[in-house]
């Protein structure tokens, strides 16, 4: 039934629809509460939960308490009703999960990047994927909803392709048509966007949806990004402008960034510019255990880095203090223009030492002009698969939200 919610102009179905999309936010919730969201009579109300019912999109939790009388029905969405796949693409890894209706992570695949890993061979994973977990898990057709997509370069919506795509180990990328091929490969409706912005729509569905309207998530990894949610909904933009909060300057006079400009948040706390630091402090004469591990400086990676902090290196732990007091500066100045009520801090560098604590700790400081503003600012509890969890929600409202 939840795809027949899509372009219908049935006056039962809307309401349908929207009585489902109430239970999925609000559940465990009883018919009284829908009826006075709704405007519905009770009476309604009841016949059209139990047609959701017989559809086994939601049932009864049991979990009701009576004030003396019967108790009331309280409802959820049944969460194996459907499937989603939700998959995220990068430079370093493409991963694939597949979830329930309340986003669970029923089971994943990982590709790890190489010169093999082409946009075809990619795609061709990801199909894969699908077609295994299918006859695995024992879905029919009809149950797998579709699959969403989450890219960090940048995207053509419309035409769900790649615009511009960077670092990819191998070649195949630019201008491929993800949307297209995939539909192709696997017959099913796939979804694409911005990871940064899935990344924030799952952290608000799963955790924050019945008690904020306004939710931001910000990453540093290869890049520095953002994604809103505002009003409870996503927001997407046609402009190639989703990396804009990486250019947010932080200081005037500071070091050159790759846009051209100086003093850029991406010069300074972008796993690049952190890896670009060591190494100079390193050549200025700065001890660390990286030196004694590699005959040749320039060899350093932000993955040797990231181990080395990890080992409690004491140059690497200075460098990611440094990196984090201006990232927190940065998320500052964003929380001081979007007044969010939650900030979720996302990212290669949250599980890390130092990154998460400093940041926060830095907007935090810059925020006590404002005693009343109560932003709650939380690291991921899903670091590394959230982009895909979103993408997999993408799908969900597309069938369950108004646009």
């Amino acid at each position: 039934m939840l795809k027949q919610f899509i372009g219908s102009t049935s006056p039962k179905l809307k309401n349908l629809k929207l009585l489902y999309s109430l239970v999925r936010k609000l559940g465990p919730v009883s018919i009284h509460t829908l009826a006075e969201m709704t405007g519905y009579k009770s009476v309604t109300c009841a016949r059209l939960l139990e047609e959701l019912v017989q559809e086994g999109l939601i049932y009864d939790s049991g979990i009701g308490e009576s004030s003396g009388g019967r108790r009331p029905l309280m409802y959820v969405i049944q969460p194996t009703a459907c499937y989603l796949i939700g998959v995220e693409i990068t430079s370093l890894y493409t991963t694939v999960l597949l979830l329930d209706l309340k986003l669970n992570i029923l089971d994943t695949a990982k590709l790890q990047m190489d010169a093999r890993c082409t946009g075809e061979y990619t795609l061709n994973f990801i199909a894969d994927c699908v077609r295994d977990w299918r006859v695995s898990h024992t879905i029919h057709d009809e149950q797998l909803l579709g699959i969403g997509v989450g890219v960090l370069d940048p995207i053509d919506r419309e035409q769900g392709i790649l615009c511009k795509a960077n670092l990819f180990p191998a070649d195949g990328w630019d201008g491929l048509p993800i949307t297209e091929k995939l539909e192709q490969l696997t017959h099913i409706r796939v979804l694409l966007d911005n990871g940064t912005q899935l990344a924030a729509l799952a952290e608000y569905r799963i955790h924050y949806w019945k008690e904020s309207g306004s939710l931001v998530f910000v990453s540093s990894d290869i890049g520095i990004r953002c994604g809103t949610i505002v009003q409870g909904r996503m927001v997407s933009s046609s402009t190639e402008m989703d990396d804009s909060f990486g250019h947010m300057i932080v200081d005037i006079h500071g070091h050159r960034c790759s846009c051209g400009s100086y003093g850029c948040l991406q010069a300074y706390s972008s796993l690049p510019a952190i890896r670009d630091e060591v190494v100079r402090r390193i050549k200025r004469g700065h001890v660390s255990m990286l030196h004694h591990e590699h005959q040749d400086i320039e060899e350093i990676g932000f993955h040797h880095v990231l181990d080395a902090l990890e080992r409690e290196d004491p140059l690497c732990l200075e460098v990611i203090r440094d990196a984090a007091y201006y990232f927190g500066i940065g998320l500052s100045n964003l929380i001081f223009m979007l007044r969010p009520d939650v900030v979720i801090f996302g990212g290669t560098l949250v599980p890390k030492p130092l990154f998460y604590e400093v940041a926060s700790a830095t907007a935090q400081s810059r925020l006590r002009h404002y005693p009343n503003s109560h932003v709650q600012i939380h690291p991921s509890t899903e670091a590394y698969d959230i982009v895909a969890q979103g993408a997999g929600c993408m799908v969900l409202d597309y069938f369950t939200e108004e646009g």
